[in-house]
């Protein structure tokens, strides 16, 4: 089911005003928890009902492995408690490495090894939506109890046994389901959702931050994303458009991508924040205006920063970080980056989109620290002037590597240069005008956020509730009138 779709909004308008019945303590809670699994299972099955087996599955599985690291934690026993954190890792992996990289791990084996009709039948594995958004949450879930990151009054509710189980398992599994960030993120960490199951009141909503979060996010979805999309397309037709077409349009179609892709993740990421508001529950900041960074680095403090907390706390740091020499640190980044990278589909174009974005970190870790007094500069004039060239750099070296994301193979990416190199010079056409209409918005985005960052006192005075109200006003009335084709949302493929 879609945020924009019908069915969608008729399951939130049904949902929203049974969730705050007049229910108190105890059995107002329990019923708030009941009804969002049961709107969470409906929304996820809407179109692939048996999905929501292995959907069912996953949170029986990490509920009950859950109970048993906190029962050997209780009784001491240190050793039972990593075995059971250490299976319940390995199975949640071999679950996501099943559907979603069977095909890829078979490819890798030499031929004669699986018989063809076999190699074939695995490679038709459907990918279960969201799976490994909910897969991360699962392991988020055993990693965070096992750490003793939730708290007390949690560790308590979830380490129950007998008819407790069942309190344990609806928490569990509204943590890993719970709809607005099941399918595509926000990633959520156990230790920032479980505690704030609760009962919720209607009173307690926060409808400003609602309305900035909902307008803002169907309208980069709506208007700017899926009207992107219709140019975009053109990318991955076939090699001889590419090769015949102009560097004029094609810059566009790459920059128009850069746009798609960024209003596409982050208005359902926005959009997810908001429907978590009106239930009261808080999800993370999944972006902070990324192009406006000055390097790689900066990029991925600034996109999709859920998933990067999450490789972090979860994978880097594990793995060493920096702790351990620059040697490691390198090779840390670039193992990170890498299965960051492969996470994103079963597809090597995805472990390269990482892998380069892994060797960019290296890189930039290297020259800037190294010589980091080399790049101090006291002239205001000269400083802005370098920061517009990192800015440049790094905001083309991002839009020349959505290729790897986007492109089918590496005869396509060929392709594009082949297109850009040609100095064809043809007639700029209707990619530049999309890229101005609808990729014009991002950039106000954007250009608003510098405002905000350099001009705080500016802002303030432009965030006044009737110029808010206003530009909130336009942006309903284009997402009404001016809306593209419908389509799926990009990251629900992962």
């Amino acid at each position: 089911m879609l945020f924009n779709s019908f069915p969608f909004l008729v399951l939130l308008a049904v949902t929203l005003p049974l969730y705050y019945l007049p229910l108190q303590g105890r059995g107002g809670r329990v019923w708030q928890v009941i009804l969002l699994l049961a709107a969470s299972a409906l929304f996820y099955a809407w179109e692939i009902p048996w999905l929501l087996l292995l959907l069912a599955v996953s949170c029986v599985f990490n509920a009950f492995a859950v109970e048993r690291i906190l029962f050997h934690q209780e009784s001491d026993n240190r050793t039972a408690a990593k075995q059971w954190l250490v299976g319940s890792v390995v199975t949640n992996l071999a679950f996501l490495a099943f559907f979603k990289y069977a095909g890829i791990l078979t490819g890798l084996l030499p031929a004669g090894w699986i018989p063809l009709a076999a190699r074939d039948s695995i490679r038709a594995i459907p990918l279960p939506i969201g799976i490994s958004f909910y897969t991360f949450h699962a392991l988020s879930l055993v990693i965070d109890v096992y750490r003793r990151q939730v708290s007390e009054e949690t560790r308590r509710r979830l380490g129950k046994q007998g008819r407790g189980r069942v309190s344990s398992l609806g928490d569990l599994s509204l943590y890993i389901i719970f709809f607005p960030q099941l399918v595509a993120g926000p990633i959520v960490k156990a230790r920032n959702f479980i505690d704030q199951i609760r009962l919720k009141l209607w009173r307690d909503i926060d409808w400003v931050a609602v309305r900035r979060c909902l307008v803002t996010g169907y309208f980069l979805k709506i208007f700017v994303a899926d009207n992107l999309a219709e140019q975009t397309a053109m990318l991955t037709i076939s090699k001889d458009v590419l090769t015949s077409s102009g560097p004029v349009n094609l810059m566009a179609l790459l920059y128009a991508y850069g746009f798609q892709i960024f209003a596409d993740f982050a208005g359902y990421s926005l959009i997810a924040i908001g429907l978590g508001l009106m239930f009261g529950y808080r999800l993370p900041a999944n972006f902070n205006f990324p192009y406006l960074s000055c390097s790689i680095t900066e990029f991925w403090h600034r996109w999709h920063l859920s998933l990067s907390a999450w490789l972090r706390d979860y994978l880097y740091i594990p793995l060493g970080g920096n702790r351990k020499g620059p040697g490691r640190t390198y090779i840390n980044l670039f193992l990170v980056m890498f299965l960051g990278g492969l996470w994103h589909g079963a597809e090597w174009k995805f472990a390269l989109w990482g892998t380069l974005h892994g060797v960019l970190l290296a890189a930039e870790r290297f020259v800037f620290r190294s010589q980091a007094s080399r790049w101090e500069i006291a002239s205001t004039p000269l400083r802005i002037l370098r920061d517009g060239l990192r800015w440049v750099y790094a905001f083309h070296a991002v839009m020349f590597l959505w290729l790897t994301f986007l492109m089918p193979d590496l005869a396509h990416i060929g392709a594009f240069f082949q297109g850009l190199t040609s100095g064809r010079m043809s007639a700029p056409g209707q990619p530049l005008f999309a890229l101005f209409l609808y990729g014009g918005a991002v950039v106000l985005y954007h250009l608003w956020a510098l405002i905000r960052e350099a001009r705080p006192g500016v802002a303030a005075k432009l965030s006044h509730p009737w110029i808010e109200g206003a530009v909130h006003g336009a942006m309903v009335f284009l997402i009404l009138t001016n809306p593209g084709a419908p389509r799926g949302f990009i990251y629900f493929q992962f």
